[in-house]
């Protein structure tokens, strides 16, 4: 499964970091105790939250150094495998905790990772 199909419908919208904080702290505060019911509920939209930001860390690993480009790179490989599972799959307990957390991962790597160098197209 191609990760970016599992945010075609949101790969123009910007990145709402407060939805996606209430996503995975939803996932992450249940401590895998959540129903199937509101497990499915969840599943789409944190694989959405994920298919939407993995090309934005994708974009900066190259421009990272030591730990921030080793744990971008990490987070990017099992992102990646996270989502090539079906979306039924990603409901089971064990795998939604993985995505929250992958998710988390990409948030705060997409907001605190260190700014790519100015171009000189955007300099000028």
């Amino acid at each position: 499964m191609n990760t970016r199909d599992a945010s075609a419908d949101l790969e123009a919208a910007p990145i709402d970091a407060d939805l996606i904080r209430q996503s995975y702290n939803t996932v992450l505060r249940a401590t895998g105790h959540l129903p199937e019911e509101q497990r499915a509920r969840l599943a789409g939209p944190l694989r959405g939250h994920a298919g939407l930001l993995l090309p934005e860390v994708e974009g900066q690993v190259p421009h990272l150094r030591g730990e921030w480009r080793h744990t971008a790179e990490h987070v990017v490989r099992r992102t990646h495998s996270v989502l090539d599972v079906t979306v039924a799959e990603s409901r089971r307990a064990d795998r939604l905790d993985d995505l929250a957390s992958l998710t988390r991962s990409l948030l705060m790597l997409h907001q605190q990772a260190p700014p790519r160098p100015l171009t000189s197209s955007a300099r000028s």
